[in-house]
């Protein structure tokens, strides 16, 4: 689950599916990994090649690549249908179209196994390899990171791009996916009686992905499960303050909130 705040809603992101799970993944770990590369510092450039590490590891399915395009090529179906709708913006749709088919293109030409640009370095390899383990990656075990490390911040910036270029039409094609099946859902009005709410699924799609928006002033978070049949989602209000060891408990409360349900 992710979550975002803003003045008085917090957001929450579901996913009801394996697929939408690994895509909020990879979108994390790009963002994450793009952060601390642009900052100057040699512990932020540590932490952005780790995160690297992460995305090869969460990328390392053998049918990732396979589904993005089979999606992708789907909704490139889906979307051209509508070039001859005089509702639609003609215009906006073929400029959109044609981004798609960029992606599309990218993505194609990622030739070979997703990070093997990084499986290649030996001197990389051994870094991954450490970072598995709890404080292994420690410059005084690594003396080829703990060197690069000491190298000026256009050097590890220069090396940090050339590792993460490769990887970019993995991270166009997820945040594509992710920007269709997030604009599939439409926002309605909701109660969840006692902490608990329940709704039968109607639609022969699915959801891939639940979005959830409640008042930062109910202190809840939410707890979102589907299967073909129905979905539901539950309230959990902490026993005590965050910093306590009070368990998580459904709330007892009546919380109004915002849900959509997403699917491609």
């Amino acid at each position: 689950m992710s979550g975002s705040a803003t003045a008085a809603v917090l957001a929450f992101e579901c996913p009801l599916s394996e697929r939408a799970r690994t895509w909020l993944r990879l979108e994390e770990l790009f963002a994450r990994t793009r952060v601390f590369a642009a900052r100057r510092d040699s512990i932020d450039h540590r932490s952005a090649l780790l995160s690297l590490f992460d995305i090869v590891d969460t990328a390392g399915r053998s049918d990732l690549k396979t589904d993005l395009l089979q999606e992708l090529d789907r909704q490139r179906s889906v979307w051209g249908t509508q070039l001859d709708n005089p509702e639609v913006a003609r215009e906006a749709l073929a400029e959109f179209l044609a981004d798609m088919d960029a992606v599309i293109h990218d993505l194609h030409g990622q030739i070979g196994k997703i990070g093997q640009h990084l499986r290649e370095s030996e001197w990389l390899q051994a870094v991954r390899q450490r970072a598995t383990s709890p404080g292994g990656a420690c410059s005084f075990e690594l003396p080829m990171l703990h060197s690069w490390l000491q190298r000026s911040e256009y050097e590890r910036r220069d090396a940090l791009k050339f590792w993460l270029d490769p990887l970019a039409p993995l991270e166009e094609a997820v945040v594509l996916v992710l920007r269709l099946l997030r604009e599939s859902g439409q926002m309605s009005a909701e109660t969840a009686h006692h902490g608990n709410f329940h709704r039968a699924l109607t639609s022969p799609r699915p959801p891939l992905l639940a979005r959830v928006e409640v008042d930062t002033g109910h202190a809840v978070v939410p707890e979102v499960s589907a299967n073909k049949y129905t979905v539901n989602v539950r309230f959990l209000e902490h026993a005590g303050h965050f910093q306590s060891s009070g368990r998580a408990v459904v709330t007892a409360r009546s919380i109004p909130f915002r849900m959509a349900l997403c699917a491609l």
